[in-house]
């Protein structure tokens, strides 16, 4: 096993001159003074009203309401054979192809 270069009474007696940490003086007023100038910014301003729940879930209600209302709408209008009609008529391939030569020419 190996050996410690430090006894323990020298590693216990190391934490007796250790005093407490002092910060500079007027340190928090500073940080205060700081958090106040920041919280001045109109970006911080929007992005506070834009995270607030309130806000968000209004917005998710306004979209689910507009999603329903769209998709009531278009149930109401008519059967999904008439809406698929008029995409069903762009698909349909004409009768000759257009590299085919015709008779008449």
């Amino acid at each position: 096993m190996k050996q410690n270069k430090f006894n323990t009474e020298e590693i216990l007696s190391s934490l007796d001159g250790i005093v407490k940490a002092e910060p500079r003086p007027f340190l928090f007023t500073r940080i205060q003074a700081r958090m106040m100038q920041e919280e001045k910014l109109p970006e911080l301003a929007v992005l506070r009203f834009i995270t607030r729940p309130a806000f968000v879930l209004g917005l998710t209600l306004l979209f689910i309401s507009i999603n329903a209302y769209i998709a009531i709408n278009r149930t109401e209008s008519g059967n999904a054979e008439e809406i698929s009609q008029p995409i069903a008529a762009e698909y349909v391939q004409p009768d000759a192809l257009p590299y085919e030569l015709n008779d008449n020419q």
